[in-house]
């Protein structure tokens, strides 16, 4: 619960600091964070193609991030591994009091899609928390990860992809001409 309320009191210092309506689309942890459960840590706010201006203010090394040991951390388009759709579907991210700050969560299977890339510890144990609190329905998160034209083609996401299915949500998955089916085995 520490890490949501620092994140808050980063983003409400950083609201008061920006002078226009900016929308930022989150992924990652901090949207687990600010969305589902509180109690998840994390130290930084994964934002998509965020403006200079904001990681000037926020990023690793600014005064914000060494106030609330919390930072923004760009990411680009391009390293997000979900489907193009998904600003579509981010949702507003509610009840924080901001003013300027328009903040959008990538939604959670696709916030899941992506752990599938690099899949560290910290990621199973993100994706193992929000399937054991009922946040992940296997069907959908299975045709988001067919939504994506990228990933399924990269043998190392398709490998993730395998690993966590059966590790974590105990079914096992198949690559077949693209696209990956659930294993009748």
């Amino acid at each position: 619960m520490e890490d949501y309320r620092q994140i808050v009191k980063f983003l409400t210092a950083l609201d008061k600091k920006i002078e226009k309506k900016t929308k930022l689309y989150l992924i990652g942890g901090s949207t687990i964070t600010l969305t589902l459960d509180r109690k998840n840590r994390t130290e930084d706010i994964d934002v998509v193609d965020v403006e200079k201006k904001i990681t000037d203010l926020a990023g690793k090394d600014s005064e914000l991030a060494k106030k609330f040991n919390v930072y923004i951390h760009k990411m680009y388009e391009i390293d997000f591994s979900a489907p193009k759709d998904w600003r579509d579907i981010a949702k507003p991210i509610d009840g924080l009091s901001l003013k300027n700050l328009d903040l959008r969560a990538a939604d959670v299977h696709d916030v899941v899609l992506g752990k599938f890339a690099r899949l560290h510890p910290k990621d199973f144990e993100d994706i193992s928390g929000l399937f054991e609190n009922g946040h992940i329905n296997i069907d959908f998160l299975l045709e988001r990860l067919n939504q994506n034209t990228k990933e399924p083609m990269n043998q190392e996401y398709k490998n993730n992809a395998k690993l966590a299915f059966e590790l974590i949500f105990g079914k096992k998955i198949i690559f077949r001409q693209g696209k990956a089916l659930l294993s009748k085995k």
